[in-house]
C-alpha cells in the first residue's frame, strides 16, 4: 500500500509539473504579445533611449528565462537546469547593472556553470526514453513517443509486448526489452502477471 501511494503521489507531481509548464507557457504567450504589442509605443515614447532599450532587453531576457523554465518542467534535465540559471544570471548583470563585486561574482557564476556542463556532465548513454501505460494503444505510443509500431492500431502496447516476447519465445518479466531497430520496448512494471507500464527507448 506504502509503495502504491508513493507511486501514486510520483505520477502525480510529474502531471503538475506538465500542467504548470503549460500554464507558464500561456503566460510566456501573452507575455511576449504584450512586448510586441508595446513596440510601437516604445518607438514614440520621449524615454531616454538607453533606458528604452534596456526595457525591451529586460523584458526580452525575462522571456527567455521564462522559455528555458518550461523546458526544465516539462523535460527535467541537468542540461536545462543549468541553462535557466545561465538566462538568469545573464538577465541579472546585463539589466540591472549590478556593482563591479557582485558583476565580477556573476561572471564567476557563469564560468563556474559552462564548467560544469563542459566537464562534470557525465552522459551515460545519448538515447532519451520515455514511460508509457501498459494500457495505451499503439496509436497513442505512436504519437506519445514518436516512434513507429507495426501493428494495429488499437491493440494494447502489453498486448503488442506479450505476443512479440512469446514469439521469441523470451520469459514476460520486468526488465525484458524488445529491440525494434531504433528503439527498444523494455518492460518497466508488472502487476498481477499484465504488463503495467513499458519504456520507450528511443535513438538507439
Amino acid at each position: 500500500m506504502r509503495k502504491y501511494l508513493q507511486e501514486l503521489v510520483t505520477e502525480i507531481s510529474h502531471y503538475l509539473e506538465i500542467l504548470l509548464s503549460l500554464i507558464l507557457t500561456i503566460a510566456m504567450i501573452f507575455f511576449a504579445i504584450s512586448l510586441v504589442a508595446n513596440l510601437p509605443g516604445f518607438l514614440i515614447s520621449d524615454v531616454n533611449n538607453n533606458h528604452l532599450f534596456e526595457n525591451i532587453l529586460g523584458r526580452a531576457l525575462t522571456l527567455a528565462v521564462g522559455v528555458e523554465l518550461i523546458k526544465m518542467l516539462s523535460k527535467p534535465s541537468p542540461g536545462t537546469v543549468i541553462e535557466v540559471l545561465l538566462f538568469a544570471l545573464t538577465r541579472q548583470m546585463i539589466v540591472d547593472h549590478p556593482k563591479m563585486f557582485d558583476f565580477l561574482l556573476g561572471i564567476i557564476a557563469v564560468a563556474i556553470l559552462f564548467a560544469i556542463r563542459r566537464y562534470l556532465f557525465v552522459k551515460f548513454d545519448e538515447s532519451t526514453s520515455i514511460m508509457i501505460r501498459g494500457s495505451q494503444t499503439l496509436k497513442m505510443t505512436k504519437m506519445i513517443a514518436h516512434v513507429s509500431i507495426d501493428g494495429p492500431k488499437e491493440e494494447k502496447l502489453r498486448d503488442y509486448m506479450t505476443k512479440r516476447l512469446q514469439e521469441e519465445d523470451r520469459s514476460i518479466s520486468v526488465g525484458a526489452v524488445l529491440n525494434l531497430g531504433s528503439f527498444a520496448l523494455r518492460i518497466d512494471k508488472m502487476r498481477g502477471g499484465l504488463i503495467t507500464r513499458v519504456e520507450v527507448i528511443r535513438d538507439l
